[in-house]
């Protein structure tokens, strides 16, 4: 975070997009895989990383949904401020092709 603080000092049109699925994702499926439903040490609760952006002076954007997406994008392209854009997933999706609980079933039946 204290990057955003440089970027707003030096005024630095610059966009960061934080992903957010609230878990150590790759430990989590390795886990998954490995022990199928005991999985220990990968939650997180991370704060609201938009109003920490705010906090320091930049524009920032908060999306739940993929259709938010571009217009939190052409909004932080449009304006003179470092930008954040704070992409809140699904943490059941663990990677674009698959999701946690198939992951975990796959390693069941092995």
């Amino acid at each position: 975070m204290q990057e955003l603080a440089t970027a707003v000092l030096h005024h630095l049109n610059i966009i960061v997009v934080v992903i957010d699925n609230g878990m150590y994702g790759t430990i989590r499926l390795h886990q998954e895989k490995a022990y199928p439903g005991r999985v220990i040490g990968t939650d997180l609760k991370n704060p609201d990383f938009a109003a920490m952006a705010k906090s320091f002076g930049c524009a920032a954007f908060t999306v739940h949904e993929t259709k938010d997406f571009a217009p939190a994008l052409e909004a932080s392209l449009k304006n003179n401020l470092p930008s954040l854009i704070h992409v809140v997933i699904d943490p059941e999706a663990i990677t674009p092709t698959t999701t946690l609980a198939a992951v975990r079933a796959g390693a069941q039946r092995a």
